[in-house]
């Protein structure tokens, strides 16, 4: 199934890390809760993945009718150039999509993003074990979701308390 499809799945590889517009909201599930006043206010999850290199975020960009995202960031250099079109394959628990990512470069992180515009996509994540994020010629990424229901409760909660 084509992503856009389905919904036009974001996914970054780099996670930005937290501006001055970017307050932290709480924790839930090994997920960091922070709201993003660039987004509209718009709430993400952070959460480090276990390489110790890269980031997850998965949000929502409420800067106009909202919209959801997810991002990968990484300490790592890609050799993604900012505004470069990457082919992107996600499997969430054996679904497969296609997408695709653009590049962006922050504070020494380099990576790329696809926003999707089915905002229940992302918290539809939370029913999920795993996530793996596949570009051609690049590391294979793989985001654990197992019990991440708690997290996208409270980005849920986050996101309606924010004033539009």
């Amino acid at each position: 199934m084509h992503l856009f499809a389905w919904s036009t799945l974001a996914v970054a590889f780099l996670i930005v890390p937290c501006e001055a517009a970017t307050t932290k909201y709480g924790a839930a599930a090994g997920w960091n809760i922070y709201v993003d006043d660039s987004m509209g206010p718009g709430c993400v999850l952070m959460k480090d993945n276990p390489d110790g290199e890269t980031q997850a975020q998965i949000g929502i960009d409420a800067t106009t009718a909202p919209r959801g995202y997810l991002a990968l960031y990484t300490k790592t250099p890609t050799k993604i150039t900012p505004g470069e079109k990457i082919s992107v394959d996600f499997d969430v628990d054996g679904q497969k999509f296609t997408g695709e990512a653009k590049g962006q470069q922050m504070q020494g992180y380099e990576g790329a993003f696809v926003p999707f515009n089915n905002l229940d996509f992302i918290y539809d994540l939370a029913k999920k074990k795993k996530l793996t994020i596949t570009a051609k010629g690049r590391k294979t990424v793989e985001i654990d979701l197992t019990g991440t229901n708690d997290a996208f409760k409270a980005l849920r909660e986050c996101q309606a308390a924010q004033k539009r």
